[in-house]
């Protein structure tokens, strides 16, 4: 079991490294092709799929937990319910936002500021990005086989074809043709397309009794999912109101270059970010399994040992863009404010500093099923973040203080959620010590700082002006930063088992 695991976790890595590298080199490519205000509207695109999402989640976000759980009962045919009621409750969904968006798309001029140049593109823009949250909503569904068999490899392995496709689609559509915004709708289409064809492959194969036919819909299955889901519907909302409705404040109370400006910023940190969440829902199918046993000392070691590992590895790229983001900036998009780049991504990495190494602990409310006090603590911070931005931006005038303005007051609210609300609940929701995990967040705040110092050291030394620079510096800063860190953060019997492990893993690669 923790051989797969460390393979699921080495594959899900993996899969990082090429989205970021398809991004790293595309990003530049798609701004001084459209401009940084349109790479901007596709971000917003995918925001507004993500209010739309308020009204699948409740239904999709349970459906993996509750078909699993049937198939590991050998209840295939309660299974194969759940599975098929969900399938056409997103087909009845899906017909019904695709009424409301054709309405988005119409009137989409009179909704945020476009350029009238690019009306016409964006719209096209905005319906594709639709059509792949539609696509999306079946792949969802099918993922779960991958789940189920413990096969997060293969997901994986998925996502990085998606990105060499996505970055095949978008060289080709920008080199041989006109410059549009909506190649990237194009290129996010395919990628769904992909992803979907794939999980109806894994689907079959890995658990062929879980049937999709019309005789299992059942009405009380979809229920049953979206009064179990509704807290994480609320969860949905708080993390919008939070975070993702700071590029639609940004573009309405300043403008549109402004919104692309913070979205740029966004770039790095959302991919880190994201690749960590990926990597904490690793551990969800080893809690689940030692909540099931009573085993709360196996749970205490896990969450402890996740916090650390997450920890180990989220200081290193949160170092290298602190102490490295002005000359990266510089020499990725020279055409933008790299000192205004840089200082809004490091307000946005604070965040990111105790969010990375805690991610693990959003697994515990799940897996206890105790996702209502978490959601109402999450609405309530953000009620706050979202009040506190309206109330402030009337107090600033200049266009610079206002996009720092709202990235501060984001980062603030979530380290404020996620140094007392998140480590206190996850332990009370546990019945261990309320002081359980500080020790572990306190740990990795150091090995942080002691990095960026570093890292910092490193720039003014050597001037990294240059490409190359500035990857030897990298190089340097994680290779030593990653040494230092593993003495920081792990004990010496956590140091031999992290290396025994990483033994392991490559042994296994080696033979396959």
């Amino acid at each position: 079991m923790k051989k797969q695991f460390g393979i699921n976790f080495i594959a899900q890595f993996l899969a990082f490294i090429v989205n970021i590298s398809v991004s790293f080199f595309l990003t530049p490519f798609i701004v001084k092709n459209i401009g940084v205000d349109a790479n901007g509207f596709v971000t917003l695109a995918n925001n507004f799929v993500d209010y739309a999402q308020l009204f699948t989640i409740a239904l999709n976000s349970m459906a993996g937990r509750f078909i699993t759980i049937k198939i590991h009962q050998k209840q295939h045919e309660e299974a194969s319910k759940y599975f098929t009621s969900v399938f056409f409750a997103n087909l009845i969904m899906s017909a019904v936002f695709t009424v409301v968006f054709s309405f988005v798309i119409v009137y989409l001029d009179k909704l945020v500021n476009i350029s009238s140049g690019m009306v016409s593109d964006i719209r096209i823009l905005w319906a594709l990005v639709f059509a792949n949250f539609i696509i999306g909503m079946f792949a969802s569904n099918y993922s779960v086989s991958t789940f189920i068999a413990d096969r997060l490899d293969k997901t994986a392995f998925c996502n990085v074809r998606s990105y060499v496709l996505k970055g095949l689609i978008l060289v080709g559509c920008y080199t041989f043709f006109r410059p549009f915004t909506f190649y990237v709708g194009i290129a996010m289409v395919a990628m769904s397309l992909n992803n979907l064809l794939t999980h109806v492959y894994y689907k079959n194969k890995f658990v062929p009794e879980l049937k999709l036919e019309r005789k299992y819909f059942d009405f009380n299955c979809i229920k049953e999912l979206v009064f179990s889901g509704i807290w994480n519907t609320i969860s949905k909302l708080s993390n919008i109101l939070s975070s993702g409705l700071d590029l639609l404040i940004t573009n309405i109370f300043v403008n549109e270059i402004a919104m692309g400006v913070l979205n740029l910023s966004k770039t790095m940190s959302n991919h880190v970010l994201a690749l960590f969440g990926t990597l904490a829902a690793i551990y969800a199918p080893r809690l689940t399994k030692l909540y099931a046993a009573n085993d709360d000392k196996g749970i205490k070691e896990e969450l402890l040992s996740s916090i650390k590992l997450m920890g180990l590895l989220g200081a290193l790229p949160i170092a290298v863009l602190v102490s490295f983001g002005k000359p990266f900036y510089t020499l990725w998009v020279p055409t933008q404010d790299a000192g205004l780049l840089q200082l809004l991504t490091v307000i946005t990495l604070f965040n990111l500093i105790f969010a990375l190494p805690l991610e693990p602990l959003y697994n515990i409310f799940t897996v206890t099923n105790k996702i209502k006090y978490s959601a109402i603590a999450l609405i309530v911070f953000s009620v706050f973040s979202i009040t506190t931005v309206f109330v402030g931006l009337n107090f600033i005038s200049d266009e610079r203080s206002k996009i720092i303005f709202i990235a501060l007051v984001g980062a603030f609210y979530n380290v404020l959620r996620l140094l007392t609300f998140l480590p206190i609940y996850g332990a009370k929701c546990l019945n261990f010590k309320l002081t359980t995990f500080y020790p572990a967040i306190f740990k990795n705040v150091f090995a942080v700082a002691v990095l960026c110092a570093l890292g910092v050291g490193i720039n003014v030394v050597f001037e990294v002006n240059s490409w190359f620079k500035l990857v030897v510096a990298c190089a340097v800063l994680c290779i030593v930063g990653l040494v230092m860190n593993l003495f920081i953060i792990f004990n010496k019997q956590e140091r031999k088992e992290f290396f025994g492990g990483i033994a392991k893993i490559l042994s296994k690669f080696k033979k396959a």
